[in-house]
């Protein structure tokens, strides 16, 4: 059954948050010594050269920065997990990003988070926030064990894109019209070219290109 409601969607890092993210928990991590910078310093960098040169594989680099948690519960995370959050995460929101999502909200229009952050920290961002919906890169459980794994797809690009279109069809949105999406980057062209109206957030070199040829709105928020 279709709604009437229209739909707001965020992209997360770099658009509500002044950091990236995933990058900033792996950072976190490796700071605080819950996991060793020997074993993962040299491969994260690599893998920020090539995804910056639009050469990796994502469900490979997602897969690879959730390692350390194969075999364990979410309970194995959680406390510092709670200390990213008040540490990092916290003073990276953007209150003027906040104020755009509360006008939204304020309209009564359904928000979503839509983010290529795995779910291991997404989930909490998205709470924060008060997101009640929220797509992201989902980490593989079984019997609420992690595998090592990702669900495919990972939410970035191409796989953003089928993920929101996924959760709009299971949540009565049956296409793109009264639809705004707000990002930072080049990587959401994909669903960027699919809404009623795409929103450049701060935008990356690429993306704040296409989006003056196209036409489309443009943000610089104070950060």
């Amino acid at each position: 059954m279709a709604v009437n409601k229209k739909l707001a969607i965020f992209d997360l890092d770099h658009t509500i948050l002044k950091c990236n993210s995933d990058h900033s928990w792996l950072d976190y991590l490796m700071n605080k010594q819950f996991i060793k910078k020997e074993e993962y310093f040299d491969q994260n960098a690599e893998f920020q050269r090539r995804f910056k040169q639009g050469d990796v594989n994502y469900k490979d680099y997602y897969e690879f920065t959730i390692q350390y948690l194969k075999g364990k519960s979410d309970d194995y995370i959680s406390n510092i997990r709670s200390d990213f959050m008040v540490e990092v995460i916290e003073p990276s929101i953007n209150i003027y990003a906040l104020r755009l999502i509360h006008k939204h909200y304020e309209k009564g229009e359904e928000l979503l988070l839509a983010s290529g952050t795995t779910s291991i920290i997404a989930d909490s961002i998205a709470k924060r926030l008060e997101f009640k919906n929220v797509v992201c890169t989902k980490c593989e459980q079984k019997n609420n064990t992690f595998t090592g794994r990702i669900e495919n797809p990972p939410s970035l690009g191409e796989g953003k894109l089928k993920n929101v279109q996924a959760w709009m069809k299971k949540n009565g949105f049956s296409d793109f019209k009264d639809t705004t999406f707000y990002s930072d980057s080049i990587l959401d062209i994909p669903l960027l070219e699919k809404v009623e109206k795409p929103v450049a957030v701060n935008p990356d070199n690429d993306l704040y290109r296409v989006s003056q040829n196209l036409g489309w709105e443009i943000i610089d928020l104070p950060i």
